[in-house]
């Protein structure tokens, strides 16, 4: 195997994990108020393999009340 083959096969399972999201996208993606959002984005971090993360669990929690 070559070190081309080896980069190409890495790379394709790690795509977007290092994506952010701004501010103002998050709230509009998940419909949050400006305050809840700006916490929840300052506990988690930007980037969106967290966040989405924390959302989907977020929504779980909240479906099991």
């Amino acid at each position: 195997m070559s070190l081309t083959d080896t980069k190409k096969n890495i790379g394709t399972g790690f795509r977007g994990w290092n994506a952010r999201y701004d501010l103002e996208e998050f709230i509009e993606d998940y419909h949050l108020a400006p305050l809840e959002a700006r916490e929840i984005f300052a506990r988690i971090g930007p980037y969106k393999v967290d966040l989405d993360q924390a959302m989907k669990a977020r929504a779980q929690t909240i479906a099991k009340k």
